[in-house]
């Protein structure tokens, strides 16, 4: 597998960064409104709020203050949050069709399409901005129902090009692409929009998207969907992946789809469980966690990336341990592979949940330090859950990885509209 051979391991580098390019896009904004929106006047709109002594609103400085970087957008914090959420909403819009597309078409091809969608649109982003809100939430918007055919595509290439006993290794590494995506991602937005000499927020979206349309040149060259198409591959190496990969030799028509055993399957529904739970979380950590280190920690920019960074990095880390090692148990029959993504599941799911509470009580304006190791800790066990449902996904039925990976994805869209609904709700108030 880790040999310089291994084509099916640059296959994973490029899934990896196929879902950093999709995730960046989108979280481009995240970071970039920090940048884009005139703190001071949108602040004007929380008039029953009150705010502790000891704390100092960025807004509510001067603004050659280094805590803040002041855009001219007048949006309300409402606004920002429908915006930053508007991409969840297109993506609840395709979702219902992605996965039986990706299972009967070419995932490569599908992949390609919705990654050109975002890039386009996010070039266009500072353009549309200036325009007007409502076109560019409408570009968001399309950014979503784009985005909602990569992740399926993913996984049904994973499921293609990877044996079952390295599927929980593969897929730790390949989904670091979001670790990437949301914390190297908002590292580097950040210091751009700090930048004089790349003039600001408007080199985000237009160095975001025009790597990310570079990097579908590369993938339409290098990528097949299946190893047996694959030029790159060595011979001894497409005859090893014959022997090992459980993948559908033929397209599924939607007419012979088990939708009623897949409907009643409880696997199925444990899956669908965790991932509305683990989109929730991550929704609300990519989309609002450097608004709220700003607005509430009153933390400057550059610090804000490397609070946002910490937790994702730290899933990284904890991914390339946890990933080799649930393979390696389950391959030395210390336990059976249900044992061990049980296992990670569980450190996964209370693990983060009891970071999340602390998170939520200890760290104050006044003493925001407490926040990294939190953080950190939190990204940490949180990597459990790749090694859990979603290595569960990827394996239980391999013939409709792309309509699971879609109704999956649906349950995540669903999480992702509650918690933008609960954070609008709550900022209103």
């Amino acid at each position: 597998l880790f040999s310089l051979k291994s084509h099916r391991l640059r296959i994973c580098l490029f899934l990896l960064l196929a879902l950093y390019m999709g995730s960046a896009n989108r979280m481009a904004l995240s970071t970039g409104i920090v940048c884009m929106v005139n703190v001071s006047t949108a602040v004007q709109h929380d008039v029953n709020v009150s705010y502790a002594s000891e704390c100092v609103r960025p807004g509510l400085q001067n603004i050659d203050d280094d805590l803040a970087v002041e855009g001219h957008l007048a949006w309300t914090p409402s606004q920002q949050s429908f915006l930053l959420s508007s991409s969840f909403y297109g993506s609840f819009v395709t979702i219902f069709v992605s996965g039986a597309l990706v299972d009967r078409f070419s995932p490569k091809r599908i992949l390609s399409v919705g990654l050109t969608v975002s890039a386009v649109l996010t070039v266009l982003a500072p353009f549309l901005a200036e325009t007007s809100y409502e076109v560019l939430v409408g570009s968001r918007i399309i950014i979503g129902m784009a985005e909602s055919f990569i992740n399926p595509s993913i996984n049904m290439l994973a499921c293609r090009w990877f044996p079952t006993s390295e599927k929980t290794t593969l897929a730790a590494l390949y989904t670091s692409g979001l670790q990437f995506a949301a914390g190297g991602a908002s590292l580097l937005a950040a210091q751009i929009c700090r930048s004089t000499t790349l003039q600001g927020w408007p080199s985000i979206f237009y160095i975001f998207g025009v790597v990310t349309l570079v990097f579908v040149v590369v993938w339409l060259i290098f990528v097949n969907d299946r190893p047996s198409a694959s030029r790159w591959t060595s011979e001894n190496e497409k005859k090893y992946l014959e022997e090992h990969i459980v993948a559908p030799k033929k397209k599924p028509s939607l007419r012979t789809s088990p939708w009623c055993a897949l409907a009643t399957s409880l696997p199925v529904h444990s899956i669908m469980f965790c991932s509305f739970a683990f989109g929730f979380s991550t929704s609300t950590m990519q989309a609002y966690l450097p608004t709220y280190l700003r607005e509430q920690l009153a933390l400057p920019v550059d610090k804000i990336g490397l609070y946002t960074l910490a937790p994702f990095v730290a899933q990284i880390i904890a991914k390339t341990i946890c990933g080799p090692l649930t393979d390696y148990v389950a391959r030395k029959g210390i336990c059976s592979l249900t044992t061990a993504t049980r296992i990670a599941q569980s450190l996964g799911s209370f693990g983060a949940s009891g970071a999340l509470m602390a998170f939520a009580y200890f760290p104050t304006c006044s003493n925001p330090g407490v926040a990294l190791p939190i953080l950190i800790v939190y990204g940490t066990v949180y990597a459990g859950g790749v090694c859990g449902f979603y290595t569960s996904l990827l394996t239980i039925a391999p013939t409709f990885t792309g309509t699971l990976s879609a109704l999956s994805g649906l349950f995540t869209m669903v999480a992702m509209i509650a918690s933008s609904t609960l954070v609008t709700t709550l900022t209103t108030m």
